[in-house]
């Protein structure tokens, strides 16, 4: 009675959670042709899994599915330069300034230093604008290699500078 009620149960979950996924192909290639005054239209996909072969003395026709829905993913090539953030003096004693070079930056900045063992020793949120420079006051922490990671509020951006305290 037991191993009914887990058969029974098991194709319940089966079905009733079952995803309907259709079925999509992604290609390296493909290409449509069309001959509207012969009524033939062909498509055609590289890679596609193949079900069934048809041939005639003239014709070969292997079937196999395609994308249902044609779409397109793009990303976008990012605009700001690498070396848009500059710190100096580097290597630095007390304080070391930081100069953020994106153009309409003005807003909100996090600035967060990690010793070389990935340990955050300082963050501070501060107010930046674009050439201006904030400066960060080093003389609570030791000598060594720091990494400073800034976070531009406004764009979610990222980057991170290497820092030497004397």
């Amino acid at each position: 009675m037991k191993k009914i009620y887990t058969a029974i149960l098991s194709l319940f979950t089966l079905t009733a959670w079952s995803q309907d996924i259709p079925m999509q192909v992604i290609a390296a290639g493909g290409g449509y042709f069309e001959n509207t005054s012969a009524g033939l239209s062909i498509s055609w996909t590289l890679g596609e899994v193949a079900y069934t072969t048809l041939s005639t003395s003239s014709y070969i026709l292997t079937q196999g599915f395609q994308q249902g829905n044609l779409f397109t993913t793009s990303v976008d090539k990012p605009t700001i330069a690498v070396n848009d953030i500059a710190i100096y003096p580097n290597p630095a004693k007390d304080f070391v300034k930081v100069k953020v070079d994106i153009p309409n930056i003005a807003g909100k900045a996090t600035f967060e230093l990690y010793d070389i063992t990935g340990r955050k020793v300082i963050s501070k949120e501060m107010a930046i604008e674009q050439s201006v420079p904030v400066e960060l006051n080093l003389s609570e922490i030791r000598s060594g290699i720091y990494l400073l990671k800034v976070t531009l509020e406004k764009d979610n951006l990222n980057r991170i500078v290497k820092l030497v305290k004397e």
